[in-house]
């Protein structure tokens, strides 16, 4: 199978992913919506007020049950956004290849290079914006 290659929404507003990352050695886990596989690479888009993308994850483990994900509760801002989390029983576990240290993943960039919408949900990403996501990592 081909790896792919993927953006996925984090709302700074609701887990503070920049803390979760730096404390947990960059490994979090993540609610599992989409057939992801080991070896897949996640970028990272940080909706408003950061809307870029600030992280290249790449996927080491799926299909983790709730009782097995790493604890992450005092990352949420939202209690009861986090009681909601855990009512998926589906994670899958990302570990940080790179941050961007740049400023040429904000949603202009991202649209300039092929990006067709603000990145909602998980979505695979095409030519020409992998190169470019690549280009900048």
């Amino acid at each position: 199978r081909v790896m792919r290659y993927w953006i996925i929404p984090a709302n700074p507003k609701l887990y503070r992913i920049a803390n979760a990352i730096r404390d947990l050695n960059g490994v979090i886990d993540w609610r599992q919506y989409n057939n992801f596989e080991v070896g897949d690479i996640v970028y990272i888009y940080c909706s408003k007020p950061v809307s870029q993308i600030l992280y290249k994850m790449e996927v080491i483990a799926t299909n983790i049950s709730r009782e097995y994900t790493i604890a992450d509760q005092q990352y949420w801002r939202n209690l009861s956004e986090f009681k909601t989390s855990l009512n998926n029983n589906r994670f899958y576990r990302i570990s940080l290849l790179a941050e961007n240290e740049t400023n040429k993943l904000t949603l202009d960039d991202l649209y300039n290079h092929g990006l067709n919408g603000v990145p909602q949900g998980s979505l695979v990403v095409k030519e020409p914006l992998l190169s470019y996501l690549q280009e900048i990592f």
